[in-house]
């Protein structure tokens, strides 16, 4: 009988096959934790209020706060911010300027990471139109790595591109041994954006009552979807002589407001 024998081509062709698998199950390794070194770290940037009205004298205010830290949210201290104005193609714009009178300008971040600037807007005669500037925040990072973010800042030239939409449920109060009480809620919208963190004022313009906090002139900011809160509290029905009417006002600024009764039923 003659024995099998192995040609050497195959023996070559499995020994490399071997080598070859052996290679690449020793070569895989574990990706590290931290991920690459541009994702390893975040920043956030946000402006408040996210809207400025271009006033005839004054320049609207808003505070831009930026917040580095790493991954695992450790923040980072005492590096330098850079912050830039640009327009929505990321070119240099000279709509409004930051603090100090200048269109660029550096901080250092805190012991929890974080920094603020100040935006101040244009002047109602500096731009033809409504505008949407952004805030660039850029930190340097390993060699030639950068981390960057913008937040948006509308410019509010035209007051009447603003809606001031308000509700007060209910309408018509029973003043009787308690106090009657009417939620009024408020929602500013420019466009289709929520103007966040912008003052509304609530005025008693003539009748009783008085708002929650006991002031019959008073104020709230709007929350991130532009809304706000505030109640009303009407007298009680032996503190007036019979049916009345209070009239309310809730205004964003001078020529943006409305005005509303809220009808008070005497008890009898």
């Amino acid at each position: 009988m003659k024995a099998n024998k192995i040609s050497p081509v195959f023996l070559i062709l499995s020994l490399a096959l071997g080598l070859t698998t052996s290679c690449t199950r020793d070569g895989i390794t574990e990706p590290p934790v931290s991920g690459p070194s541009s994702f390893a770290v975040l920043l956030q940037l946000s402006a408040s209020p996210n809207a400025v009205f271009a006033g005839l004298s004054s320049r609207g205010l808003t505070t831009v706060s930026a917040r580095l830290k790493k991954y695992n949210n450790e923040p980072l201290a005492s590096r330098t911010v850079y912050f830039e104005i640009v327009d929505g193609s990321g070119n240099k714009s000279n709509v409004g300027y930051f603090e100090g009178d200048t269109g660029v300008l550096s901080k250092t971040t805190d012991g929890n990471g974080e920094v603020r600037v100040n935006y101040y807007g244009p002047l109602h005669g500096e731009i033809a139109s409504n505008v949407t500037i952004y805030i660039r925040a850029t930190v340097a990072w390993q060699g030639v790595e950068s981390i960057y973010e913008f937040a948006p800042v509308d410019i509010i030239k035209e007051s009447t591109a603003v809606t001031l939409s308000v509700k007060a449920e209910p309408d018509v109060l029973y003043a009787s041994d308690t106090n009657p009480r009417s939620t009024i809620t408020v929602t500013a919208i420019f466009g289709n954006k929520p103007l966040s963190n912008y003052k509304i004022y609530f005025l008693i313009q003539s009748g009783p009552g008085h708002f929650e906090d006991g002031l019959t002139a008073t104020f709230k900011d709007t929350d991130a979807s532009g809304r706000v809160v505030m109640d009303y509290i009407g007298p009680t029905g032996d503190l007036i002589g019979g049916d009345t009417s209070v009239l309310i006002r809730v205004q964003l600024f001078e020529n943006n407001y409305q005005e509303f009764f809220l009808r008070l039923v005497k008890r009898r």
